[in-house]
């Protein structure tokens, strides 16, 4: 049976009510996936911005970030929302019941995690998907408070630099089957907005 064959008997399965498994993997591997935003920022506990930088910190915020630095933990905790669109042409609704992931800064893997609940998409609907992250720049730079407290920020996205974000993201779907998980992972950049599994 060559490779248009194969096509052709896979499109009539679809078509069979019945298929009920094929139409769902279908849809797990359609939907599509980009960096949506960042949200929470917190860099040593506090509560970043859109316009929050070094010189604006509070006397006491600043003895904050200080105490932080000497102890030699300087957490950045942030929210990556990620979109997850089911098409509206797809017949299914998606239901998303696992995601690992990793995020790197740089280009350098910086955290591991999974997904906190499942999350269900239906034809024509966007989903966010939340991803927490909880990073200590003391082990991504170097540095006295300001040198770090900027780190967070151009990783956060909130400073005037940019520090890149590229999250791989492995979804698995909920099949009449068991779950399925993609074979390919997804990868989604803040920069490129690189949103499809390759095949």
């Amino acid at each position: 049976m060559n490779r248009r064959t194969l096509a052709v008997a896979f499109l009539v399965l679809l078509a069979i009510p019945g298929c009920a498994t094929l139409q769902q993997m279908a849809a797990l591997h359609s939907v599509r996936f980009e960096f949506a935003r960042v949200s929470d920022v917190r860099i040593a506990g506090i509560p970043i911005g859109e316009n929050t930088s070094f010189r604006s910190l509070s006397i006491a915020h600043a003895a904050q970030l200080a105490a932080a630095v000497v102890r030699k933990e300087v957490p950045l905790e942030m929210i990556a929302h990620v979109q997850a669109t089911n098409p509206e042409e797809n017949a299914v609704t998606a239901r998303m019941v696992a995601l690992d992931w990793n995020l790197f800064i740089e280009d350098r893997q910086a955290l591991a995690g999974g997904l906190g609940n499942p999350v269900t998409i239906s034809p024509g609907v966007t989903a966010d998907v939340p991803l927490t992250v909880h990073v200590d720049l003391v082990q991504l730079g170097s540095g006295g408070a300001r040198d770090l407290f900027d780190l967070g920020l151009a990783i956060a996205g909130r400073g005037t630099l940019q520090k890149d974000l590229r999250i791989e993201l492995a979804p698995t779907i909920e099949t009449p089957l068991g779950p399925m998980r993609y074979a390919m992972p997804v990868t989604v950049r803040r920069s490129t907005d690189v949103t499809r599994a390759s095949e």
